[in-house]
């Protein structure tokens, strides 16, 4: 990993502090062929990596540390995406180096850009349970929060079963209706759902 990084990002370097992992250093963000701007971070690898999320911070207090510019406390924790979209935007088995020049380098794109008066070049999700209210609203098309709490519900059982009645209250099966269930239920972890579910259900009202 530590060859692979320093090849593209020769001033990025790695730590190890009472065995954890870190790495430091300046991290360029190219824009139409030129570096547009630097951003200094660490990144932390907790316990459980890579089925856990490094933790990627901005140390030098340049990113303003207030949730609309998606920084979650005072140390400059960035919140790279909802911890439900992972296998679309870093998909698990995808290298370190592929998180770097993914999320990583959307995430510090996007700042410099909005810096400059530009807008977010991507969009941007909004951030707490309203990014992860955005992220079901998509994948199961409806608005409403308690139907959204009904599918979670049954996402976060042990196992699915097609031929339950589907959530949605259409009183038909889930293979009959909503079947993409299966293709969520395989690709977001059964942990990421149930901490998704506790956010969501005291707000379905």
């Amino acid at each position: 990993m530590e060859k692979e990084v320093h090849a593209e990002y020769p001033n990025l370097n790695f730590y190890e502090e009472n065995s954890t992992l870190f790495i430091r250093g300046s991290f360029p963000v190219k824009h139409d062929g030129e570096v547009l701007d630097r951003y200094s971070l660490e990144i932390e690898f907790p316990p459980g990596y890579p089925d856990s999320l490094p933790i990627v911070r901005e140390t030098e207090g340049r990113i303003p540390r207030t949730k609309d510019f998606h920084i979650i406390d005072k140390t400059g924790v960035a919140c790279l995406f909802v911890p439900d979209e992972r296998s679309w935007i870093w998909p698990p088995g995808s290298s370190f180096l592929q998180f770097l020049n993914g999320p990583v380098y959307s995430f510090f794109l996007g700042q410099a850009l909005v810096q400059l008066g530009q807008p977010w070049p991507f969009g941007q999700r909004s951030h707490g349970n309203k990014g992860i209210l955005e992220f079901y609203t998509e994948k199961l098309q409806t608005t409403d929060t308690s139907t959204i709490v009904r599918y979670l519900d049954c996402l976060a059982k042990a196992q699915l079963k097609t031929y339950w009645e589907c959530p949605c209250g259409s009183g038909r099966m889930i293979r009959e209706c909503h079947s993409q269930l299966q293709d969520l239920k395989s690709k977001i972890p059964r942990r990421v759902i149930k901490n998704s579910l506790d956010k969501l259900r005291p707000e379905q009202g």
